[in-house]
């Protein structure tokens, strides 16, 4: 009789942990399905790749190599558009493999819409590469310049809007099966700038 009652109610586990199961599936929508569809129309099995400040130096030259595998669709987010188009156009970026999107990182309320309007953009797709690249550089100012947010400038641009970004893509990245987050830190690692030197060679922290 103990045996029998013990039967039951691991019978009884067993359903209830299967109706708990199906609770937690979802079935994707007919608008997931139709998102999944453009997705794949417009990106293909390219990776997605986000780049802050792909309108000169180094975001413009990675942006360039990036697309030349003919791998990745990038996402190039600058503050101005007029400019990212005339160097798309000179780069002779395809509009099929590279989307402008605008972003003020001296606002955190830019970053937010831009991260907001990025997933409606990628359409369900995961978010393979985020290189957050774009930094201002002001060592030898007189006087400290401030964000809308009230932040010195260059502390919001080059990194505490960038960490709101990554925060707020934390999840799209995650997704991705190779995911990879960059952070480029150009003259802080360059002896021949003022105010580097910062950060010692990978090869001599070995």
């Amino acid at each position: 009789m103990a045996m029998s009652r013990l039967l039951v109610v691991a019978s009884l586990l067993n359903v209830a942990s299967g109706f708990k199961f199906l609770s937690n599936f979802k079935m994707p929508s007919l608008q997931d399905k139709l998102n999944a569809q453009k997705a794949d129309a417009k990106f293909g099995t390219k990776k997605l790749v986000v780049v802050t400040g792909t309108s000169s130096g180094l975001g413009r030259k990675t942006a360039r190599a990036l697309l030349r595998t003919g791998r990745y669709h990038v996402v190039g987010a600058v503050r101005d558009m007029d400019k990212m188009e005339a160097v798309a156009e000179i780069e002779g970026f395809d509009e099929k493999d590279f989307t402008a999107m605008q972003i003020e990182l001296n606002s955190f309320d830019s970053v937010r819409q831009f991260c907001d309007e990025l997933k409606v953009m990628k359409m369900g797709r995961p978010l393979d590469r985020l290189i957050c690249n774009a930094a201002v550089y002001q060592p030898s100012l007189p006087y400290a310049k401030w964000s809308v947010d009230g932040h010195e400038q260059q502390m919001q641009i080059n990194y505490l809007s960038h960490f709101l970004m990554v925060s707020l893509l934390l999840d799209d990245i995650a997704a991705a099966p190779d995911p990879r987050v960059v952070l480029v830190g150009s003259v802080t690692g360059n002896d021949n700038t003022v105010g580097g030197g910062g950060v010692y060679p990978i090869a001599d922290l070995k």
